[in-house]
């Protein structure tokens, strides 16, 4: 999935380690993509329309919980079980376990998209222990509009909800045992070159469960990619193991007796790599459907923006060209006239009001109307659009002015 942007695809990596100090049973490695969001994603894995195939009916009327038969015992007290994935009906890996301890499982991932449909998984003990796995992830970043703080109490929370009453909580402390896991160290180097981080922590809890004390620990990862707009990232919660507190210690010990003898079916993982081929390939055909529509709907923008431009500058001439015609036959007018003052009622009434007032009247050329103007200047000149320009300056040149400016004369009464 996109770490630039956001996610575009989940790569499923089960790691099948049971240990009441970490439960890494659905361990999402995230690889990074350019053009989509994970809402994109989202969408674009609803609308492509796969077709049904035989495993399709895995989603229909499965029991939320199954308990998982006893299992082939082995000459020391354990006993081995596998753990199954219904969606894809293959087995994901084999787990050696004490001949007391029980699994429930219901796994499902959907054969079409590698995402998660069900994924419930939990190991007990005879004396109360308890180790569930999980396949959350909670994004974190700018872009997500959620800090890692609101990430991570999230992971928290789900892991505690239904496992353990009044908790304390630690801190988040780096959990090398798991990081030195091959298989966890292969996926890390796999994102490094993506340029993702991946790291592994646990979280020490205690609190009560049944009225008993209990101590356990919270294991997360936590993926991380720098992009322009800040840091990305997601909060993976891979699982919580407790136990009684007088049992903690030794059923931390088994726990990781069971890491070190579960075996994985590589048959599975081949699997799920084709099915994240298919949807890497779908998504990178509809981000490239996504840009191009994007890139057309832009020029068809540019191509609106450009049309109303030019018809805002070709009115804008026409009415220029209006402008100045009307200005050149009211000029026109004028000079061909005998009178300046042909056709004016201007008399020698206005002539003396205007004496009074020190003030001259003209005949408007631009709205037609009388314009009445302070001062009396030997020299007036109009630009036909209602503006003047007035001095008593002999040697004023006209041509210094912007435009097409003309000599006018003041009123006269006839």
């Amino acid at each position: 999935m996109k770490f630039s942007n956001a996610l575009t695809r989940r790569q499923k990596l089960f790691v099948t380690t049971f240990s009441f100090s970490l439960v890494t049973l659905g361990l999402c490695a995230c690889d990074a993509e350019t053009e989509a969001s994970q809402d994109d994603y989202q969408t674009t894995l609803d609308n492509m329309n796969y077709p049904v195939n035989e495993n399709s009916a895995f989603n229909a009327g499965a029991e939320s919980f199954q308990t998982q038969p006893a299992g082939a015992p082995t000459t020391d007290g354990y006993k081995k079980v596998e753990i199954y994935d219904k969606g894809l009906q293959m087995l994901i890996s084999t787990i050696t376990i004490p001949e007391d301890w029980q699994v429930v499982q219901d796994i499902a991932y959907d054969p079409n998209t590698g995402r998660p449909v069900r994924h419930q998984l939990e190991m007990r003990c005879p004396h109360g222990g308890l180790s569930r796995g999980f396949a959350n992830m909670y994004k974190f970043g700018a872009m997500t509009g959620k800090s890692f703080e609101q990430a991570y109490r999230e992971a928290i929370q789900t892991a505690l909800q239904g496992t353990i009453q009044n908790p304390s909580v630690g801190q988040m402390v780096a959990d090398r045992e798991t990081e030195n896991l091959p298989r966890y160290q292969k996926m890390a180097q796999r994102l490094a070159t993506q340029g993702q981080r991946v790291n592994a922590y646990k979280v020490a809890i205690n609190g009560q469960r049944n009225g008993s004390a209990y101590t356990g620990e919270i294991g997360i990862s936590i993926f991380k990619q720098a992009t322009a707009m800040g840091e990305f990232g997601i909060v993976q919660l891979s699982g919580i193991g407790i136990a009684p507190s007088e049992h903690y210690e030794e059923t931390k010990a088994i726990g990781e007796r069971i890491a070190q003898t579960t075996t994985y079916n590589p048959a599975y993982e081949q699997r799920m790599e084709q099915i994240n081929q298919r949807v890497r390939q779908q998504m990178a055909i509809a981000n490239q459907q996504r840009s191009q529509q994007a890139a057309t709907a832009h020029q068809q923008r540019m191509a609106q923006r450009n049309a109303a431009f030019n018809a805002h500058q070709q009115r804008m001439g026409q009415m220029s060209q209006m402008q100045d015609q009307s200005f050149n036959n009211y000029m026109e007018g004028l000079r061909n006239s005998s009178s300046y003052n042909s056709g004016t009622d201007y008399n020698s009434q206005d002539a003396f009001i205007d004496q009074i007032h020190e003030r001259s009247t003209f005949n408007d050329p631009w709205s037609g109307q009388e314009q009445h103007m302070d001062g009396q200047y030997d020299y007036n000149y109009t630009n036909g659009l209602g503006d003047y320009y007035r001095t008593n300056d002999p040697s004023f040149d006209p041509n210094s002015l912007q435009g097409n400016w003309q000599q006018i004369e003041p009123e006269y009464p006839y």
